[in-house]
């Protein structure tokens, strides 16, 4: 199967920065900012997405294949599980290892419904629909006990703290309860207590990170996005898709506001979400496809 790529760089002045953009059939603009030559610090930078991230194991496949590796990954949401599988293992093999855990990923691995799960669940007391044990059993059953300190790569993962209303950045410490905290999708998985602080998904504040990869000393950032820059109209059906619609949404409008923004010498190259589009998120029967229609899109990309 082929897929359409579309390299959208444009020539301009020299104090502005590069950004490629891939993957899109928009016609977006973007500056290039014609650097010296110099020894770039690479960031690979996962997004959030929920089960969209099987895409960022096709994107990471493609990228290795290519002979692109990062210094630093930065990752939020499901996309900090696949930046910390990368960090803890970045071979080939170890990519392959995280495409093996997507492919058997089920629904109910990571919410588990139990006896007596309802529709009521969600208008209870309760701090969240569903446990995080589930996750927790995913998380620990690939990671293991580790540590930051013990990745082969460095790692920041970030979450919001539920008090102060800002980005939590972790990057000490146990690397499962990291990974909670910055998964931990309001309404849907209770909050992850990180140093007497409850924590929530990091998506909420800073779902695209490239800023704290800039803030790194990143120069050359490949952003491995579960969504894309141009819009996708879907008519949600339930409460629940209109929220995670719209918080879509604003994660977009803020990764666009930073792309406008870049500062000078810096190249991002923005790795899209390929579909299926319209999925349901609780969906993880179409992993496979995302996996192979994000290989194909990387690896043309690069081999053009």
């Amino acid at each position: 199967m082929s897929h359409e790529t579309a390299d959208f760089r444009y020539e301009g002045a020299s104090t502005k920065s590069l950004v490629d953009v891939f993957g899109s059939s928009i016609e977006t603009k973007r500056w290039s900012f014609r650097k010296k030559k110099q020894v770039d610090r690479v960031a690979f930078v996962f997004s959030g997405g929920g089960n969209k991230g099987a895409c960022q194991v096709g994107m990471l496949e493609g990228l290795v294949k290519n002979g692109f590796m990062p210094e630093i990954v930065v990752g939020c949401s499901v996309g900090s599980l696949n930046a910390a599988a990368f960090a803890k293992d970045p071979t080939l093999e170890g990519v392959e290892k995280l495409k093996k855990l997507w492919l058997r990923l089920s629904s109910e691995d990571i919410f588990p419904k139990g006896r007596f799960f309802g529709a009521w669940r969600f208008i209870e007391k309760r701090p969240a629909v569903f446990s995080s044990f589930g996750l927790e059993k995913v998380i620990s059953g690939h990671m293991g006990e580790v540590d930051f300190e013990d990745l082969k790569i460095p790692l920041q993962v970030v979450a919001a703290s539920l008090h102060t209303g800002k980005e939590v950045w972790i990057d000490k410490g146990n690397v499962t309860k990291a990974l909670l905290a910055s998964t931990a999708l309001p309404g849907i998985f209770p909050p992850v207590y990180h140093e007497d602080v409850p924590l929530i998904d990091g998506g909420v504040l800073n779902d695209a990170p490239i800023s704290k990869a800039i803030e790194l000393g990143a120069t050359k950032i490949f952003l491995l996005s579960c969504s894309t820059l141009e819009r996708k109209i879907i008519e949600p059906l339930r409460p629940i898709e209109s929220m995670l619609y719209a918080f879509g949404m604003a994660v977009t409008g803020r990764l666009e506001r930073e792309l406008e923004e870049l500062k000078a010498g810096v190249e991002i190259i923005v790795l899209q979400f390929p579909g299926p589009y319209g999925l349901d998120w609780r969906d993880f029967d179409h992993s496979s496809e995302m996996i192979q229609r994000s290989f194909d899109l990387t690896n043309s990309h690069f081999k053009r």
